[in-house]
């Protein structure tokens, strides 16, 4: 309903624009990016704890709410340079709230909301003050809805950040075209470097400026805004470079992301815009080749620069997808998330669609909903629920351990499990203070301490001493399909469990099973003797 309200609020018919006072329509103006960046961290936030955490939020919350600035600084010189911005203010954020599940990711839920008024923004340069504001808010609408946008509102990753920079940026850009004053362009020039440190893939960004600068430089003076733009883009790009040789000096940790092959067009027109959602895709593309049929056949384009903004979106869209798909020739480096920095221009380009075949408020707003309704089950069954992050249960584990085990008790961790990705230290890492009263046996090297992103692990053969003091023992091991989600009794079968060296050397020791909580992916059983 919210969206239909903010759609109702644009003025369609000229009369309406003349009757209605200039201050109150500026003031609306004013307003509705904001009001839609609210409704956007509404629709991200919402349920955002309910989800179990996973690996990459257990590596946000290892990095930055179990070490200190300079623990962290020794870290990112070895691994995750590219999160190093994101971990800084991730930092700053878990010294006021705690790690948890929604917590940790509230400030993605925040990023988005910024991010969806920059699309407004963005969208408004580009149309007429007269004709309405029908596409800048029918573009921060469809921001706010698609898939990969609300994935990435709750997920605890520097994703929601990345497109939140990429937006503004964008718009500071078109600012600094137009008015082409040296103030601005030291702005781009700062704001670029900050991106680049956010996230690598914007610095794809300088490519989408330079195919825009046609379109956007002012006919009398083109040279004057191309030559600041060059140099300032130089300028931060070279300040940079040092900081890119050393992040791509650590690509060793994305090397499970497959080669070039097929799927990655089925990643591209699927996965990289609507995430798990086929109704979306398709109810998108549809949209798409009826609005060019309609073009084609004569149906006139609202008022603005709509065609400037289509292929600026366009370029926007193209040029970064197809600069990482070659490059992955050389060396794998596509990943669908990884272009969540083109779904702004997706989301114009489709509020374009929208406005052009829908034309008036109630119809709009209508086209809108069907597309609500298209991303709602991947919304609620997909994305929110307990297994939604890639099927992992490191919350469910933490709450069986902080529900029913004992300060004093021994936690052993099976890093046998063949879980990717892994390890499984990652898991205890997700919820430090679910582990923080047991007696962790096979806990090696502190990873603070030596910089790296996980807590060392020690082989179970090693530690029977330590086992042999214990008198309860919680073993988190992989899941066995054969057995029930939950057992309980005065000495249960391992299962597949049994052939684990967590199991033998404890029950050479005199230790039995006698409970067992089953989830997704993970086991937890309690052992005593």
């Amino acid at each position: 309903m919210t969206i239909i309200m903010s759609l109702s609020t644009v003025e369609q018919l000229p009369a309406d624009a003349v009757a209605e006072p200039v201050a109150a329509r500026a003031r609306r103006d004013q307003l509705s990016p904001w009001a839609l960046a609210l409704l956007a961290a509404v629709i991200s936030g919402a349920w955002a704890g309910k989800p179990s955490l996973w690996f990459d939020e257990s590596a946000t919350i290892s990095a930055s709410a179990s070490r200190t600035v300079p623990e962290l600084w020794r870290m990112l010189r070895h691994i995750d340079a590219v999160h190093g911005l994101y971990y800084l203010v991730m930092h700053g954020w878990f010294a006021l709230f705690p790690p948890t599940e929604f917590w940790s990711r509230f400030p993605s839920c925040v990023a988005i909301g910024v991010a969806t008024a920059g699309v407004v923004v963005f969208a408004r340069m580009f149309t007429e003050p007269a004709a309405g504001r029908a596409i800048p808010v029918c573009a921060g609408a469809m921001f706010a809805i698609m898939p990969r946008i609300t994935w990435a509102g709750m997920e605890a990753r520097s994703y929601a950040f990345a497109v939140a920079a990429a937006v503004w940026l964008t718009v500071l850009f078109v600012t600094a075209v137009r008015r082409n004053q040296r103030r601005l362009w030291l702005y781009y020039a700062l704001a670029l470097m900050l991106s680049i440190l956010l996230s690598l893939n914007l610095a794809l960004l300088v490519l989408v400026h330079a195919a825009m600068l046609r379109w956007l430089a002012p006919k009398k003076s083109r040279t004057s805004p191309t030559l600041s733009w060059a140099v300032s883009t130089a300028a931060a790009v070279g300040l940079m470079t040092p900081f890119i040789v050393f992040a791509h000096g650590q690509v060793r940790q994305v090397d499970w992301i497959y080669p070039i092959s097929w799927h990655y067009a089925f990643d591209i027109s699927l996965r990289q815009y609507f995430d798990h959602s086929p109704p979306f895709a398709i109810l998108a593309a549809v949209l798409i080749v009826a609005t060019i049929v309609a073009r084609l056949t004569g149906l006139r384009a609202t008022a603005g620069d709509m065609p400037g903004l289509v292929i600026i979106c366009a370029a926007w869209i193209v040029i970064p997808t197809a600069v990482l798909v070659l490059y992955s020739i050389l060396e794998p480096m596509y990943y669908p998330r990884y272009l969540i920095l083109t779904t702004p221009a997706m989301a114009v380009l489709l509020a374009v669609c929208i406005v052009t075949i829908a034309r008036t408020t109630w119809p709009i707003a209508g086209v809108v909903l069907l597309f609500v309704a298209a991303g709602l089950p991947d919304y609620l069954f997909v994305q929110r629920w307990p297994y939604a992050k890639e099927g992992w249960d490191y919350s469910q584990v933490a709450d069986v351990i902080s529900a029913h085990a004992a300060a004093g008790d021994c936690l052993l961790v099976d890093n046998t499990v063949p879980w990717r990705p892994g390890p499984i230290r990652a898991l205890v890492a997700a919820r430090p203070g679910a582990y923080r009263s047991l007696i962790d046996v096979e806990r090696g090297v502190y990873g603070p301490k030596v910089g790296s992103l996980w807590d060392g692990h020690v082989a179970v053969w090693l530690t029977t001493a330590k086992i042999n003091k214990c008198v309860t023992l919680w073993t988190i091991t992989d899941r066995d399909k054969s057995l029930p989600d939950y057992q309980s009794g005065q000495s249960l079968p391992p299962g597949v469990f049994g052939r684990a060296p967590a199991y033998r050397f404890p029950s050479y020791l005199g230790f039995h099973l006698v409970e067992r909580w089953q989830f997704h992916y993970s086991q937890v059983v309690k052992s005593t003797r």
